[in-house]
């Protein structure tokens, strides 16, 4: 969906789960906007021309400081989102172990039944020929397999090969019993990510809530600073709105070409880890490059932006997409692999494009909702490259190690922008894929859903980017 101001997205909290770790830090009310002129104030402006500069100034603060609060205020549906992701896939990961114990237990269980076959066949064939004290009668009397092997093992003569014969089908049946007993622990495990699954989604949700009446208030009063700003500049609404995000498009732009990477190492703690050169030639500098970015002119007929509708409760996510199980996170990126064409960054912007105006759905991954990972991994998937998984930090980990991040500085359109909560990877939250020109597209939020708009606040992005396609 369209947005009449720049679209609105992303305060800060993470959203706490038991059995994940995180802490709960709920953010505090955003600092109050500057009192708005009123429309009498405006309309005298207007009647005097020295007046009304000053005027278009004030409305113009306001505006960004409503849309700094804006920002803020939304953060913490996105952090929730990552939350919920991260209780998701820890149920996906305990739901993939119990099938898996179940196949080793059908397996064993086969197995055993068949040693047990065997002892049952010795204990007929030493009977009729009179070897050791067996007896037909255990085949009755014995209750099942295990039983039987039990009764067997009792006795005081057997034969080397009798021995041999009962010994692989006690393994065999401990065998069963152990995958048995890790199947019990593992059913209650699931049941217990389960449960977290569900209490996240339901503070994902409640979150989202919460944020969209805040948010829907400053946008709003956005609204409304543009009609007023438009009346006194003598444009149209939408001529003041398409200024706008040229504005904060070139505003982003500039702050994006400001930040600096810095080498250090991702403990975890602090810093972020420097890519290193692949062994082809074609790896990172350690020293930024000075980015090429064109600055937004103003457009004297800008396309006309559609107020948004009051974002709705965000559906229910009932079943999540299954991400990959990612790869353990390195410390240092290994050398990356052949390069894809460059061509492949311009197929997954196209694809993200395309999902424009589709809702957001926490844990979706298409074909007609998303979240932010989501819809990186299918832009990207669409191209046949894989980008370790549906959750962000996943990602972020998964081009570390695989040697394909470069400095934020050198960004090039189809790169992935990595937003954290504490500066490192460990708090990634939300990512997007820089489109160019301070612009990017992403899975913004519930009520909002996959939409184009400037970078928003810069100063949590990390200082790398992912460069899933072309020369780094």
């Amino acid at each position: 969906m369209k947005q009449s101001a720049r679209t609105l997205s992303c305060g800060i909290a993470v959203m706490a789960v038991l059995g994940i770790g995180l802490s709960v830090v709920i953010a505090g009310p955003a600092q109050a906007a500057p009192s708005a002129p009123s429309w009498d104030d405006v309309r005298a402006a207007k009647a005097d021309t020295a007046q009304a500069q000053s005027t278009v100034d004030e409305l113009s603060s306001r505006l960004q400081t409503l849309q700094d609060a804006a920002d803020r205020a939304q953060v913490t549906e996105l952090q929730a989102g990552q939350t919920y992701a991260l209780a998701s896939s820890q149920q996906q990961d305990a739901q993939a172990t119990l099938d898996d114990l179940s196949a080793q237990a059908k397996r064993a269980k086969s197995k055993a039944d068949d040693s047990a076959q065997q002892v049952a066949g010795l204990v007929v064939e030493l009977s009729r020929t009179g070897g050791g004290d067996l007896s037909t009668t255990m085949l009755i009397d014995a209750q099942d397999s295990k039983d039987l092997l039990y009764r067997v093992g009792t006795m005081s003569h057997l034969s080397e090969r009798s021995a041999t014969v009962l010994a692989e089908a006690q393994a065999d049946q401990n065998t069963v019993d152990a995958i048995a007993a890790q199947q019990s622990s593992a059913t209650k495990a699931l049941a217990k990510a389960t449960e977290a699954t569900k209490r996240a989604l339901d503070d994902a949700n409640a979150t989202a809530a919460s944020a969209q009446a805040r948010v829907q208030k400053e946008q709003d009063q956005q609204d409304e600073v543009l009609q007023q700003l438009a009346y006194l500049k003598g444009t149209s609404v939408a001529t003041e709105t398409a200024y706008w995000n040229a504005q904060q498009a070139k505003q982003a732009e500039a702050e994006l070409a400001s930040k600096t990477s810095t080498t250090g190492s991702d403990d975890g703690t602090s810093g972020t880890t420097s890519p290193t050169k692949s062994s082809s030639g074609g790896g990172a500098s350690t020293t930024p490059s000075k980015p090429s970015a064109s600055t937004p002119a103003k457009s004297s007929t800008p396309s006309t932006a559609a107020k948004p509708s009051t974002p709705s409760t965000p559906a229910k996510a009932l079943t999540p997409s299954t991400p990959a199980k990612p790869s353990t996170p390195v410390t240092t990126p290994t050398t990356p692999t052949a390069p894809s064409t460059p061509s492949k960054a311009a197929g997954a912007i196209a694809y993200a494009r395309a999902q424009i105006g589709e809702p957001y759905v926490f844990g979706g991954a298409g074909p007609d909702q998303w979240d932010c990972s989501g819809l990186v991994m299918m832009a990207y998937s669409s191209q046949g490259i894989a980008t370790g998984g549906h959750n962000v930090v996943w990602q972020y980990n998964h081009f570390q190690s695989i040697g394909r991040l470069v400095p934020l500085s050198q960004r090039q359109p189809g790169d992935i922008l990595f937003y954290s909560s504490n500066g490192t990877a460990s708090g990634g939250y939300h990512d997007s894929i820089y489109t160019g020109n301070g612009m990017m597209v992403e899975a913004a939020k519930p009520g909002v859903g996959v939409v184009e708009r400037a970078v928003w606040t810069p100063s949590q992005l990390l200082p790398y980017v992912a460069r899933p396609s072309g020369s780094l």
